[in-house]
């Protein structure tokens, strides 16, 4: 275990969680002027009168820069309030006190995140929400984010949701990205892997602020990067007749990583795979021999995979006028749907022998690409085959 007060922020370390002005660095605590080095990557934190993190191996209690106990076990969900720290296991809740002794067990399911305070235990488990206070009572619900106040907010992936302190549902948000925290005061700012969303108590939407941040950041990664693979695994099998080799080796990778624990570089896989596929949805075919002269057809396609509409697609192709003669120079696509597959025909011809290179340009609404092409172009030989067929029959008769 290490401290210091004096550092400089790991920039190359991905961020798995963030607090207040706490950042987690992959197994680095940073804030509050203090750095603390865990053994493995730190997945959770809660802050409160104190702030506890949850890594991969272990949980650990920090008041005042200095970690006050510690844990070796493997959590699910931890939540710190006043002098309590309540801690997933598995099936079983425990609750520990500021010194680390344990005053509270019970089995509850499977834990997936949890929170409480004074009067009110919520844990997310495999069997919905669990609410225990005198009483117990389940909701069905899945979440992967509990936070219990005046209202008790839940978020399942970007599924957002408040209920009273009962479990009754009062509304439900669909949001674009993982939620990752939440604040409950006058209004409910939600936290989101793009940004914050802004409503008031009714869940009516006032303000949305996009966020950048100057960390490389993945909440949730044993949630988040699961999913992406698995859209990532759609989206090329859609992509099948487009070939999309990278992608895939990109994917096998992230899987990879994934399993041996390397959450970053996994999701860093996973974003020069999408990355890949948005380019593989252009595709350029031209024939593997090109003749002097002579006529050849270029296959303009494209696949829409990625985006809900495509419009103002169009496929510069004037580059090639510099060594052939192209109709049309530019290939225009109509509005595209997602799943939706357009191919167009181009005529060209060489005006020139040689080895060329040429540069296509496309541009819609939702992105740009660029592609550079290398086409060979030879005179034909006319005769050749026959007479390769000639000395093949002269050797026969020899």
């Amino acid at each position: 275990m290490e401290l210091k007060t004096n550092f400089l922020k790991p920039v190359d370390k991905w961020v798995y969680c963030k607090k207040d002005e706490f950042v987690c660095y992959e197994n680095i605590l940073v804030g509050k002027g203090i750095f603390i080095r865990f053994e493995r990557p730190i997945l959770e934190i809660s802050v409160d009168e104190c702030t506890v993190v949850r890594t991969e191996n272990e949980i650990a209690l920090i008041d005042e820069g200095k970690i006050v106990w510690r844990r070796k076990l493997k959590s699910s969900a931890v939540s710190c309030r006043g002098d309590k720290v309540a801690v997933g296991i598995g099936k079983r809740l425990i609750i520990f006190d500021k010194e680390g002794k344990e005053i509270l067990r019970m089995k509850v399911g499977k834990i997936f995140a949890l929170d409480f305070d004074e009067d009110l235990i919520v844990v997310a488990t495999d069997k919905g929400l669990k609410f225990i206070s005198k009483d117990t009572w389940n909701v069905d619900l899945k979440a992967n984010l509990i936070k219990v106040d005046f209202v008790v907010a839940a978020a399942n992936y970007n599924e957002f949701y408040i209920l009273t302190r009962e479990g009754d549902v009062l509304w439900r948000r669909e949001l674009d990205e993982i939620v990752y925290d939440v604040e409950l005061n006058d209004n409910i700012i939600v936290y989101t892997l793009e940004g914050t969303v802004k409503f008031d108590l009714n869940g009516n939407l006032i303000d949305i602020v996009k966020e950048k941040y100057d960390f490389k950041f993945v909440p949730y990664p044993n949630i988040y990067i699961p999913k992406k693979i698995s859209e990532l695994k759609v989206l090329i099998a859609n992509l099948k007749e487009m070939k999309p080799k990278v992608a895939k080796t990109y994917l096998k990778r992230a899987k990879k990583l994934f399993r041996a624990g390397r959450y970053g570089e996994s999701y860093a896989c996973i974003l020069k795979a999408f990355e890949n596929l948005k380019d593989v949805q252009l595709s350029l075919k031209i024939p593997k021999k090109v003749f002097l002269n002579k006529e050849f057809t270029i296959e303009v396609s494209y696949k829409n995979v990625l985006y809900e509409n495509v419009e103002g697609l169009k496929v510069d192709l004037t580059d090639f006028e510099k060594y052939f003669e192209i109709e049309p120079k530019v290939v225009e696509f109509p509005q595209m749907k997602r799943g939706m597959f357009v191919k167009f025909e181009v005529r060209a011809v060489p005006k020139y022998i040689g080895i060329f290179k040429v540069e296509v340009n496309a541009r819609s609404n939702v992105d740009e690409i660029r592609r550079e092409m290398e086409i060979r172009v030879v005179k034909k030989r006319i005769g050749v085959s026959f007479r390769r067929r000639e000395r093949s029959l002269l050797e026969l008769i020899e």
